[in-house]
């Protein structure tokens, strides 16, 4: 920019500024540790860097040398087209393969592909963005339901005597993870938070996603909490009426009711019996709290 101070012409400093620089500069640069931190901080204070005529393996470096001058070290990402821009694309934490002219080289050694640059906007900032509510929320679930059906185990032992009797029977147990994994399967292939008009129109929703909101010390005390509180809603809300012959009792007699002069009453209440129906109020609880964990608009 030149500013007129009188009548002398001052060129000012401030505006954007970028870095264009040739793959013969990088040959000497890069691989000495001082001429690398020389080039990252003049490299910072521009706003785009571009190189050019550089080598497969300049461009790895050029990577690396981001993730390993930045601190933190930043979520990386490299995109490319060809078999050039592999050694890129594996060194980078996301890489995105163009599928096009140049073969399917890229496309094999990425991450993602798709079939145009264009698409990378909707990868990154649409389905990036639902890809990351989605996982969240499975990790957490997927600690959380092992987590309710240990407790169970755990809170029956204290009763017998911690003999090692399990409340649920074996292949109970074994299922857990194909009868409760179902829902929340669902969750995390489908689920939606915010449609993609309303996200291109409001960036700030990404706020979150920038700051790590979703899997925080604060999120996790809350599931903790949530875990130890469904514990004990679960089994006293179903073991001692279960385990004193409820379970057994007439209805036309009266649920929970024990009474010798009809016959079948207070007879029942077996441990097969009464652990799989607590198993089966725990996976109607666990695809209660997946649709209660759903985020996507009805």
């Amino acid at each position: 920019r030149l500013h007129h101070s009188g009548t002398h012409e001052v060129q000012s400093t401030e505006g954007p500024r970028a870095l264009v620089i040739e793959g013969a500069a990088l040959k000497h640069l890069l691989g000495d540790l001082e001429l690398e931190e020389l080039i990252f901080s003049i490299a910072s204070k521009c706003e785009a860097v571009i190189a050019c005529r550089v080598s497969p393996r300049q461009k790895a470096l050029l990577v690396k040398l981001v993730r390993h001058h930045v601190v933190p070290e930043p979520v990386t990402l490299a995109i490319g087209d060809g078999a050039n821009d592999v050694g890129m694309i594996q060194e980078a934490h996301v890489g995105v393969g163009i599928s096009g002219k140049e073969g399917k080289q890229a496309v094999n050694a990425s991450d993602f592909a798709i079939a145009q640059f264009r698409f990378l906007e909707t990868l990154v900032l649409i389905h990036g963005r639902w890809n990351f509510f989605r996982l969240s929320t499975v990790v957490l679930f997927s600690f959380y339901k092992n987590a309710v059906m240990a407790g169970c185990l755990v809170v029956f032992n204290g009763e017998t005597l911690f003999s090692g009797t399990p409340l649920f029977d074996e292949w109970v147990i074994a299922v857990l993870n194909f009868v409760a994994g179902g829902p929340i399967a669902i969750l995390g292939l489908f689920d939606r938070c915010l449609e993609k008009d309303y996200i291109r129109r409001n960036p700030e929703v990404y706020q979150p996603t920038r700051d790590n909101e979703l899997i925080t010390f604060r999120v996790f005390l809350r599931w903790v909490i949530l875990t130890f509180g469904h514990i004990f809603c679960l089994y006293y809300g179903c073991i001692p009426s279960l385990s004193q012959a409820g379970g057994m009792t007439s209805a036309f007699s009266g649920l929970t009711q024990e009474r010798e002069d009809t016959v079948g009453d207070g007879e029942g209440g077996d441990l097969q019996s009464v652990g799989t129906v607590a198993f089966t109020s725990m996976i109607f609880l666990l695809a209660y709290k997946v649709l209660y964990e759903s985020k996507s608009p009805i």
